[in-house]
């Protein structure tokens, strides 16, 4: 092996390492954050009135119009004391239970009934919204969290709220479960009065995400994020920018998407998320409406890895989002309607794809989406067309798809580099002879190339062009929540370390990671060079690998050790094919 054969392995392990920085900060450049948003509070403008019982509808925007005023950032004022006895009312299908209270007439429980709690509770997964109801109408006076709504309806899929609010506004609320994870909302808000109502701050609140039990990262790095859809269709990923933008100390709060001069920019749609589960709150209407965010700390950390490096965080707890409408002034004995979509549930393609527009962008696939939603169809599909149907076995055959499908390309690297091997005592006697002449170095090193009819890039091209596939295959088996508390052979979770024997070891003993590198190391030993000094290098990626992999989820391992035994299977078939041939005498 050659020097320029090593160049493409040194920069995929540089470019996997740097990946996830990588990632984020072409995200970042893209919607940069231009400074640390500051608190602020404009006075809004008051919209033209609206014809009598009408639908909401975004107001059009005049070039030479000031921008839409941000949302009041002062701290929320604490929950008014609920009027009455507190109704909780159940809506069900097959996937999703839903609990309602008359306190807020929003969600204070979701249970995603198919996505058991833990691998031996069959509890589904819950969150619990009590303190903070989900789905709840805000931001004008009487309706804070808590606020008492009179329950006027029920059926076996649907309830309507109704309250009175001060200046002679009522607002009646229809809520239907429909099938899968999503929820319709219908809100009515008719002005009783006989003057114009300024409705200032009415919104939505889309809901809070905290992250489960166990889930929440290594090193307790924060997996919550909050995603949005903006007139220009694009998403906004926050996961990565929390501890960046939000100090460890007191609550903070600031516009969803802030604008040039920090004013919040309209969004069509608000997701809250953590690794595996979301929240997304979508207008129907066409009404685009302004975002806050909310991020709350939890208690300091303390961790350490293997006992060594200790570090304290101060992890985010929880994040919250709050979608309010566009300023209205609603005429006396006249009714406004607006409508939702509320999606509680797990972050599946399909699903979401379903639910509305780019919400499948919620997944994190990174840069090489395209390459990584390819790949996550087709595993899903071994997973679900091929028996025994378990994700062990998909990744195995979506790792050997690949394989078959680069087979020629990895096979043509191969034989440049034996090639290259073969000439190798002609190109050192070139570099040699023409040291101090590097242009003459260069055409003489041309023209061996040429003599012997190789491409000094062939060991190269062949290797970069996977690069992609590789990344895009890491993006989806480090976050697909199909990986959740899959099992395969001694794995109990494909989703996470092995773990073996955490109760006796001070670490778990993770076989797939040593299995791996020990593949790479006999990869290694396949791959012979005329270079020493080269070898003890490449003999250190499998130790380098090994480490890195250890506390990764056993499905990258898994992709990886099979990816490694099938390169060393054709590494055997060519050296039986193509025996090494005698160096090039000079």
């Amino acid at each position: 092996m050659n020097k320029k054969d090593l160049l493409p392995i040194i920069l995929i392990f540089i470019l996997f390492l740097a990946y996830p920085t990588i990632d984020r900060k072409f995200v970042a450049k893209i919607f940069p954050p231009k400074a640390k948003p500051a608190p602020v509070a404009v006075e809004p403008a008051t919209a033209p009135a609206l014809p009598a019982d009408t639908t909401l509808a975004a107001p059009a925007a005049s070039p030479d119009a000031p921008p839409p005023p941000p949302p009041a950032t002062q701290e929320a004022p604490a929950p008014e004391e609920p009027a009455g006895p507190e109704i909780l009312t159940v809506l069900a299908n097959d996937q999703l239970e839903l609990t309602f209270s008359s306190h807020g007439a929003g969600i204070v429980q979701a249970a995603i009934l198919k996505y058991p709690t833990a691998k031996n509770d069959p509890t589904p997964v819950t969150f619990d919204f009590s303190d903070q109801p989900a789905a709840a109408p805000r931001g004008y006076p009487g309706l804070r969290e808590l606020a008492s709504f009179e329950v006027t309806a029920a059926t076996a899929d649907s309830i309507t709220y109704r309250k009175t609010l001060p200046g002679g506004l009522v607002l009646e609320r229809i809520i239907t479960l429909g099938a899968g994870y999503q929820l319709q909302l219908e809100d009515r808000l008719r002005n009783q009065s006989a003057a114009p109502v300024a409705l200032h701050g009415y919104g939505i609140q889309a809901g809070f995400m905290e992250n489960l039990p166990g889930e929440e990262g290594r090193q307790q790095i924060p997996l919550l994020g909050v995603d949005t859809l903006t007139g220009s269709d694009s998403v906004k990923y926050w996961a990565g920018k929390f501890d960046k933008w939000f100090p460890a100390s007191g609550p903070r709060q600031m516009p969803l998407i802030p604008g040039p001069n920090h004013e919040p920019t309209p969004v069509d749609w608000v997701a809250v998320k953590n690794k595996y589960f979301t929240q997304i709150l979508t207008p129907t209407d066409g009404v685009s409406g302004f975002g806050r965010l909310f991020v709350q700390h939890g208690a300091p950390v303390h961790s350490s890895f293997l006992g060594l490096f200790p570090r304290t965080s101060v992890p985010i707890q929880r994040v919250t989002a709050y979608l309010e409408m566009p300023d209205y002034t609603l005429p006396a004995g006249e009714t406004i309607t607006q409508h939702y979509t509320f999606y509680a549930g797990p972050k599946v393609y399909a699903a979401l794809k379903a639910n509305g527009p780019h919400q499948e962008d919620i997944l994190q696939l990174g840069f090489w989406r395209p390459i990584g939603i390819f790949i996550l169809k087709i595993m899903v599909w071994f997973h679900d067309h091929i028996w025994p149907y378990n994700y062990g076995l998909a990744i195995i055959l979506l790792t050997f798809l690949i394989r078959v499908i680069f087979w020629p390309l990895n096979h043509k690297s191969m034989v440049s580099t034996r090639h290259m091997q073969e000439i190798q005592p002609l190109i050192t006697a070139v570099r040699e002879k023409y040291k101090n002449d590097p242009q003459r170095q260069q055409q003489e090193m041309m023209a061996l190339y040429k003599e012997h009819k190789i491409n000094p890039m062939g060991g190269c091209l062949p290797m970069l062009i996977q690069i992609p596939v590789f990344f895009a295959l890491f993006t989806v088996l480090r976050g697909a929540i199909e990986l959740r508390f899959s099992s395969f052979l001694w794995i109990a979770d494909l989703s996470t370390p092995e773990n073996l024997l955490r109760n006796y070891l001070p670490f778990g003993l993770n076989i797939l990671p040593l299995f791996m590198g020990l593949t790479m190391w006999l990869q290694q030993k396949m791959t012979p060079t005329s270079d020493p000094q080269q070898q003890k290098m490449m003999m250190m990626m499998p130790i380098i690998f090994t480490f890195m992999f250890y506390s990764f989820p056993s499905g990258l391992s898994l992709y990886w050790s099979t990816n490694q035994v099938m390169m060393i299977i054709q590494l055997a078939r060519m050296r039986k094919k193509h025996p090494a041939p005698s160096p090039a005498k000079t």
